[in-house]
């Protein structure tokens, strides 16, 4: 039981793990200003804005704080509404001066979709593991009539 459950915390730990790598996490998080003052530097190649969160690709690679050690970084994330980029016009001037390659793209839908479809797996499956039981069941008691009632 205690094995189970071990494995169990392994494979939801291996998922929050994967779910954050594959989302674009590995990517270092700075505040709106230093992205601001890497902009103004002329560091920044590439901006792509999906949502609220943009991704930061740099010219040349940067020491960011990655906890208790810093570390070389290339991509950041930068939390930014979409409304600031396209209403601010000395950003937008500022990107275009910098000649910045800044694309807006739909967020992701899947994590929605798959939040949204996961009680309906699980109800179902719930509902065939029962069914599951109950065939055993019955297939359990009819052997027993029979050999008590040869």
């Amino acid at each position: 039981m205690a094995g189970g459950v071990l494995a169990l915390a392994l494979l939801a730990a291996l998922g929050v793990w994967g779910l954050s790598w594959w989302s674009g996490a590995r990517a270092q998080a700075v505040p709106y200003p230093e992205f601001r003052s890497l902009l103004e530097a002329g560091q920044v190649a590439r901006v792509v804005v999906r949502g609220e969160t943009a991704t930061v690709t740099l010219e040349q690679p940067v020491l960011t704080p990655g906890g208790p050690a810093t570390r070389d970084a290339r991509e950041l994330r930068v939390r930014v509404p979409g409304e600031v980029i396209t209403s601010d016009t000395h950003l937008r001037a500022l990107i275009q001066q910098q000649r910045v390659d800044l694309r807006f793209e739909a967020p992701h839908q899947w994590p929605g979709i798959l939040l949204n479809v996961l009680p309906v797996i699980l109800l179902l499956s719930w509902v065939a593991a029962l069914l599951g039981v109950l065939v055993w069941l019955g297939w359990w008691a009819m052997r027993r009539v029979k050999v008590a009632n040869p």
